[in-house]
């Protein structure tokens, strides 16, 4: 039965490295699922052909789990191009997706899938131009259940099947949302006003807010609670932002996780600005938009009570809409 209404789109990539000058999509796995996850199509899992050279290049974690995935041998015996497994995938997508009866969105869905949208744009842009602007990333509510209700974060489903590999990095993360829609969320009724939460001093717990002008960069500093601790209008260099950091005592890297409406292209820009910042934060991202569309899909009667965007301070209002959602979706 192929799925009249706004879809998502399950892709997971296997690249040789994540430097987009440098790496490229080795393997490609896809799966269209409808919002209710009861309407699952299975898709292609394509291992794309390239040279022993470019895989002799790998770096160590690559090579050590690439190659004990059976990966790299598949790389090398693979007679499928890049632009053959686009075509192969967009076909899939076309013909779940093609019989709607009105215009829908195709949203890509994953974990950490911003990552694999930046490949899809250099290696497959005819396949990204499919794909709607949002995103449903597993990764923000992970690292929101975590902040909000550490029990339900602890029960999450651990991961099985061939880690590493496309295919089952895909059923994970439906597994995974599938938990979170059934033991993290839910409807709350007659809220009259935000609950009041303790203010959180764990450093693990605090979120970058990003948002960038032009080559100017907003931060602003929130506890795991969501009250902001500090804010910098003006960065514009990696020691703006580190001397931001470290005047809140925050020394450890990939400890910090970025937060933000968007995220996908605000990354990018920010990697290109402030690279040694970037790095410095964790690699996963929480985007407000996520769960726009999460509460638009599963709690209409929620999204419609939402405060319009104030596009005069998004960020401020990114995180006020996030605080609106935990006090009415989140258990």
């Amino acid at each position: 039965m192929s799925i009249d209404d706004d879809a998502l789109i399950w892709i997971d990539l296997e690249m040789d490295g994540l430097d987009l000058t440098k790496n490229f999509i080795l393997e490609i796995a896809c799966i269209v699922t409808d919002f209710s996850l009861t309407n699952i199509h299975r898709g292609p899992d394509l291992v794309i052909h390239h040279s022993k050279s470019l895989l002799a290049a790998m770096g160590p974690w690559c090579m050590e789990h690439h190659t004990k995935s059976g990966l790299v041998q598949q790389v090398l015996k693979s007679q499928l191009s890049m632009f053959d497994a686009e075509t192969e995938i967009m076909n899939f997508i076309e013909q779940v997706t093609l019989s709607s009866t009105h215009k829908k969105r195709l949203i890509l869905a994953g974990n950490s899938v911003y990552v694999d949208r930046y490949f899809l744009e250099k290696d497959m842009p005819r396949l990204n131009a499919l794909l709607d602007r949002s995103i449903l990333d597993c990764s923000t509510l992970k690292e929101l259940i975590y902040r909000f209700n550490y029990q339900i974060a602890c029960h999450a489903p651990i991961k099985g099947g061939n880690l590493h590999r496309a295919l089952d990095d895909i059923r994970n993360s439906i597994k995974e949302l599938k938990y979170y829609q059934a033991h993290a969320l839910e409807e709350k009724q007659h809220i009259i006003q935000q609950v009041q939460y303790p203010l959180k001093k764990d450093v693990r717990q605090y979120l970058a807010w990003i948002d960038i002008k032009t080559t100017i960069i907003h931060c602003i500093l929130t506890d795991g609670n969501l009250y902001i601790i500090d804010e910098i209008v003006d960065g514009k260099t990696n020691d703006d932002l580190m001397n931001f950091f470290h005047r809140n005592k925050i020394h450890r890297e990939r400890t910090i996780v970025v937060a933000g409406m968007f995220l996908g292209p605000i990354r990018a820009h920010l990697e290109q600005l402030a690279p040694q910042f970037n790095e410095f934060c964790h690699y996963r991202s929480i985007d407000v938009d996520v769960i726009s569309l999460i509460c638009e899909k599963w709690f209409p009667n929620i999204y419609k009570q939402r405060t319009l965007i104030n596009d005069e301070n998004q960020l401020k209002y990114s995180i006020e809409l996030l605080r609106f959602y935990r006090s009415t979706i989140f258990k």
